[in-house]
């Protein structure tokens, strides 16, 4: 692990260490996913599939309302009152 200190320009833009990109194989005219939680946040390199890279994000929600099948029915049930 290493710790880089970068200064924002007036503008709010900074420059992405060398060894930041390297580790996450951005190169120039790269994409970066920023994921903001609370007080931190993490850049990852833009995924080649969102859908894959998305694949299950909602997983606990749908377990929550009992499942997909039956959240489905439930909604279904609704619209015939």
């Amino acid at each position: 692990m290493s710790v880089v200190l970068v200064k924002l320009s007036e503008r709010n833009q900074m420059v992405l260490p060398k060894e930041a990109r390297e580790a996450l194989g951005i190169k120039p005219g790269g994409r970066v996913v920023v994921v903001v939680e609370e007080e931190s946040v993490r850049l990852l390199p833009e995924p080649e599939n969102w859908t894959e890279y998305i694949y299950g994000l909602g997983e606990e929600a749908w377990v929550q309302l009992g499942g997909g099948e039956h959240f489905l029915a439930e909604e279904r049930a609704a619209w015939k009152r």
